[in-house]
């Protein structure tokens, strides 16, 4: 059985190459990207390869993704091939107004997951797949708040998390709403879609601007993070971009009830893309590790992890693109002991 089974879309970021508005940029370099996607890539880079279920186009942009996929080692199992094109997200010039990203495609073959092929047997064991040495706890699941824009994607992500439950699976929710994937009919179904989410993960990790995507709080910091808990998760991860990320959470957690405040690292960011990714890799990884290992989790687990999420991030902001940018353990650890 996986240690970590993530879920959700894996897509082609064009990220430009300069200028500080659409109309300045020259050129784009194509890149992969999805943010679940480069979640699981990063968990592979940092120790820790989950199991991945995610679709596919059939088309060139497919080819490429799936390879890189492959070229990080994560298993194909769960990789589906779709008939489709594969969702663009053109990345937006720092001076650009208006959403980050602006995505264009066949939406169905990326975020259009079927309910009835929801994986339930690699949240038990019983698909096949290799399990990770020491690995015998049922799998943390990750899910992404993208998929929820979709119909089949909100239909299946729910199909996924009453499986996760009932297998007695951890689970956490990247809140990640993107508004302009939403028509304005299904707008309100979306948004309950992402406020149960919310009510029935463990661990939420949100951003203030997300939240307010979504409907959820238009508060900030540590009161969004109360109003966050409020909905039923035992802990909320507040992002805070360059001032780091902070941590509350209830007598339910693993961990206890508990405030971490972590004002992250200095870096030189050449692109931010994916840098909220990267920081949800290394806490998952080390949430995840903490929750198997014999002595279990503690308060001091759950800063452990937001530092080194924190790290992560810091990180994967030196070069471009997202999934690309995030680094290996070594580095993180590197990092980490250079601030001790």
């Amino acid at each position: 059985m996986a240690g970590i089974f993530v879920a959700g879309e894996t897509l082609v970021d064009f990220v430009p190459d300069s200028g500080e508005t659409l109309r300045e940029v020259d050129s784009y370099a194509h890149r992969p990207g999805g943010a679940p996607a480069n979640v699981a890539v990063g968990l592979a880079r940092l120790g820790s390869p989950p199991a991945f279920w995610t679709r596919l186009g059939d088309d060139a942009f497919g080819d490429f993704l799936a390879e890189t996929l492959a070229a990080a080692e994560i298993p194909e199992t769960h990789v589906e091939r779709v008939e489709g094109k594969t969702t663009l997200a053109v990345v937006s010039p720092p001076g650009e107004g208006g959403p980050r990203f602006s995505f264009y495609g066949d939406r169905d073959a990326t975020f259009g997951f079927d309910p009835d092929a929801v994986p339930t047997e690699a949240l038990t064991g019983d698909d096949g797949a290799a399990s990770p040495a020491g690995a015998s706890a049922p799998p943390w699941v990750h899910l992404g708040g993208v998929a929820l824009t979709h119909l089949r994607g909100r239909a299946a992500t729910r199909e996924l998390r009453s499986a996760a439950t009932a297998a007695g699976c951890p689970v956490s929710f990247d809140v990640n709403y993107r508004s302009d994937l939403v028509p304005p009919e299904t707008a309100e179904a979306a948004s309950t879609a992402v406020r149960e989410t919310v009510a029935e993960s463990g661990v939420v990790l949100c951003s203030d601007e997300d939240a307010a995507a979504a409907g959820l709080s238009t508060s900030e910091g540590g009161e969004l993070a109360r109003d966050l808990l409020a909905l039923g998760p035992h802990t909320v991860v507040v992002t805070l971009g360059r001032d780091g990320a902070l941590a509350v959470s209830t007598d339910d957690a693993p961990w206890g009830a508990t405030t971490v405040r972590h004002d992250g690292f200095p870096a030189e960011a050449v692109d931010a893309t994916g840098a909220g990714d990267a920081f949800t890799a290394g806490l998952l990884s080390r949430l995840a590790g903490s929750a198997e290992s014999e002595s279990g989790a503690d308060a001091e687990a759950l800063r452990e992890a937001v530092g080194f999420g924190n790290a992560t991030a810091a990180l994967s902001v030196r070069s471009v693109g997202g999934m690309g940018s995030i680094p290996s353990r070594e580095e993180v650890e590197a990092l980490l002991a250079e601030r001790e």
